[in-house]
């Protein structure tokens, strides 16, 4: 063999591997994709994400059966033969995933997402996830005396290119390019992709002596050494998709930050197959204990302020129980020779821990108790791996006892008595697994996490729960009135007050207040005669149609079904049930439900559709604003509630506007002062008259809050259905340097 092809064969696997990487943004742009026919709800992603970790069992299996059975030379031939077919099969498939991606029918929605992705990227996923496995085997049969060693290695650098690519598709590639443009580039690196790899072949049926057997065959392992190693990865996968909702829903609801925790679950294979990895395994076990006990403070305290620091700790102590228990796993790897086997047990685990959030959990679970089930797990891990005994004992108690110190003085909420309970049972449950052996010690201290977590899920003043594809759903008792809240993560979504009489229960309260941008938006149609037909995309509890007089006509679309049954429902909310007017409710997404409205029909059209926090980015580009220029009235209105705490859509909108030839004024109703019925609120209203929009700017306002006229030379571009950068949105907030 030449010095020449010798030189050749490593440079050719790093380039596969790194363009092999490149193409992990498909996984990213699978979800851009969908997010909007789906409301863009979190459950898109965390779906998404069971979807690529069960397509890898497929792929890692698919390669382990390879390996084990034929030589080099076949291997590249069926290698070239799942290449052809994807690039046949995806053309096909992405035109039945359009058909299928329909959320009104009967499939639930986990199930509809999965199936789509699967006619729409699985071919091309499945070809490009066989080759991880397959380069660490081809690197295996080197006779170079590193096989092990580089075959790990080749499994480090495709999770560094991951990590790379990342953190550059919210950062540059999605500002630059739209979708279909992103669709090219994957196309194009796709079939860079299969170059490289069938160089990569033919260059290792050279150099393991063209075919003939390999000197090292396929190795076997045990079932339980199998099973050990799917169990462990199952929990950071789990782990994984607990923490990216919980973070976007609870926390900070930023559709951006999906991404974040799966870049902090890649970097964790970079550390521990590095030398610095190497030398903290002596402390992984104290690191993982002190991780899991910081995340059960988190959760059960139901920290998520100030949103920065809890992000950080949330995303640490998932990187930290990463490291630790990821490195358990490479202290137990095989050798090269069994390495798609490990491939396997490692996308199995993942796909476990993928779907039980995904699939499983909605419908067992009515909130998000995964997140806390996992911890446990994690929890029940650490005494496993700690060096030393007496450290062992001596972290259980002084670790336990922080954490119930840091839950009962961040949860004022606790009765004394309820307090004094937990600290005596957690005191005992302390000293009993500073004393026990590791695996019941374990035991101890997961059945601790789960003990401080529900005690916490019990004190809240909750009056009705259930979960959907889009979020936990609570109604909440308030003191402020009283009244009853609709809590979506930690977003208030609508507040009614109790009262026996109608027209007190009518009032509306929070961000739709008379006294608001809202109020002064109605005022300024009522002043031109014009407000008889409203449309509503998003409904809440209904408070809009406390602002329905006799005769007038609100239709609201909403594509959560469970929203519309707790609407509905006069136990807890009767706005809808007290409307003077005549009430019409839509399931289904707003822009197809407001496609088949009658065009020029509607006098106002509010936007109030929320995922959490954010409003739907496909609400607000060039597509859907020329879409409400089509069903409002030549002098009509168009509202948007545009508030959000860490993100600033009025550029956005801006843009948008401009580009549409619409006219508009803004207001940012930031100071509510103790008012209890206000909640800070951002609103915009647009038109194409400029007559109505001077209606709405003559309204009083308030010194709260006043008026201000859109840019006319906006500072951001115009999203359409092709481009939106949800950074642009934060960039723009941190430049205002206020919160609504």
């Amino acid at each position: 063999m030449s010095i020449a092809t010798r030189a050749a064969v490593p440079i050719a696997i790093a380039a596969a591997a790194t363009a092999s990487a490149g193409l992990f943004f498909l996984e990213l742009l699978a979800g851009k994709i969908l997010l909007p026919l789906f409301g863009g709800a979190p459950g898109v992603w965390i779906s998404c994400l069971a979807f690529f970790q069960a397509a890898l069992v497929v792929a890692a299996l698919h390669a382990d059966r390879l390996v084990r059975r034929r030589g080099p030379r076949f291997q590249l031939a069926v290698q070239a033969a799942v290449f052809a077919a994807a690039a046949v099969a995806t053309p096909a498939g992405l035109a039945v995933a359009a058909h299928w991606a329909r959320p009104e029918g009967a499939v639930p929605l986990p199930l509809l997402v999965l199936a789509t992705l699967t006619a729409g990227v699985g071919p091309v996923f499945f070809a490009i996830a066989t080759l991880s496995p397959l380069f660490g085997h081809w690197r295996s049969l080197w006779p170079d005396g590193a096989s092990s060693r580089a075959a790990y290695g080749l499994y480090a650098a495709g999770n560094a290119g991951s990590f790379a690519m990342l953190a550059a598709y919210p950062t540059l590639l999605e500002p630059r390019a739209g979708i279909s443009q992103q669709i090219d580039l994957a196309a194009r690196l796709f079939g860079v992709v299969a170059l490289l790899a069938m160089t990569v072949g033919g260059l290792t049926i050279r150099l393991a002596g063209r075919g003939r057997a390999v000197a090292e065959p396929a190795g076997t392992c045990g079932w339980r050494t199998w099973l050990g190693w799917a169990a462990l990865a199952a929990i950071p996968a789990s782990w994984l998709a607990s923490v990216t909702t919980h973070t976007t829903v609870e926390v900070a609801p930023i559709p951006l930050l999906w991404v974040v925790p799966l870049a902090v679950y890649l970097a964790s294979f970079v550390v521990v197959f590095s030398a610095a990895g190497r030398r903290l395994r002596r402390y992984e076990g104290l690191a993982l204990l002190a991780a899991t006990c910081l995340a059960t403070w988190l959760v059960a305290a139901d920290c998520d302020q100030p949103a920065g620091l809890v992000l950080t700790a949330h995303l640490t102590t998932f990187g930290v129980a990463c490291v630790c228990i990821h490195g358990m796993l490479v202290d137990r790897r095989p050798a090269a020779a069994a390495l798609s086997s490990f491939y396997l047990a490692l996308a199995v685990g993942g796909a476990c821990g993928g779907l039980f959030n995904a699939v499983v959990a909605p419908l067992v679970f009515d909130a998000h108790h995964e997140f806390p089930l996992v911890i446990a797990a994690a929890a029940g891990l650490a005494p496993a791996i700690f060096r030393w005994p007496w450290a062992a004992r001596l972290a259980a108690v002084a670790t336990v006892a922080a954490i119930l110190g840091g839950v009962l003085a961040a949860a004022p909420w606790l009765p004394l008595s309820r307090a004094g309970w937990l600290a005596a049972v957690a005191a005992a449950v302390a000293v009993t697994a500073a004393a026990l052996s590791g695996r019941e010690r374990a035991l101890a201290l997961a059945a601790l996490v789960l003990g401080l977590f529900f005690v916490g899920e019990a004190a809240r003043q909750v009056l009705h729960r259930e979960r959907t594809f889009f979020g936990v759903l609570r109604v909440c008792a308030s003191d402020n009135g009283p009244s009853h809240v609709l809590m979506h993560g930690g977003i208030r979504h609508g507040v009614q007050l109790l009262a026996a009489d109608p027209d007190r229960r009518r009032i509306p309260l929070a961000y739709y207040n008379e006294a608001g941008p809202l109020g002064s938006v109605f005022a300024g149609l009522d002043a031109r005669g014009r407000r008889s037909r409203v449309a509503v995309a998003g409904l809440g509890v209904g408070t809009l149609a406390a602002y329905a007089r006799p005769g007038d006509e609100f239709v609201f679309f909403e594509i959560d079904p469970q929203v519309v049954r707790i609407a509905g429902d006069t136990r807890w909310f009767s706005f809808l049930a007290d409307c003077r007017g005549a009430t019409r409710v839509v399931v289904d997404d707003a822009r197809r439900a407001l496609d088949r409205e009658p065009d020029g029909s509607l006098d106002l059209l509010v936007i109030d559709a929320f995922t959490g926090d954010s409003v739907p980015t496909h609400l607000l580009t060039r597509e859907a604003f020329a879409l409400y220029g089509r069903k409002l009235h030549a002098d009509g209105v168009l509202a948007l509630h545009v508030s959000n705490k860490y993100l600033d859509f009025v550029p956005v909108v801006e843009a948008v506007a401009a580009a549409g030839g619409w006219i508009g004024v803004y207001a940012r109703d930031v100071d509510v002062g103790a008012d209890a019925a206000r909640i800070p609120s951002e609103w915009m209203a647009l038109s194409r008259s400029l007559d109505t929009i001077k209606e709405v700017y003559a309204r009083p306002t308030s010194d709260r809050w006043q008026w201000r006229p859109c840019a006319e030379a906006p500072a951001a571009a115009p999203w359409t259905d092709d481009r939106t950068a949800v950074i642009e949105a934060l960039w723009h907030r941190r430049n205002l340097g206020t919160a609504p």
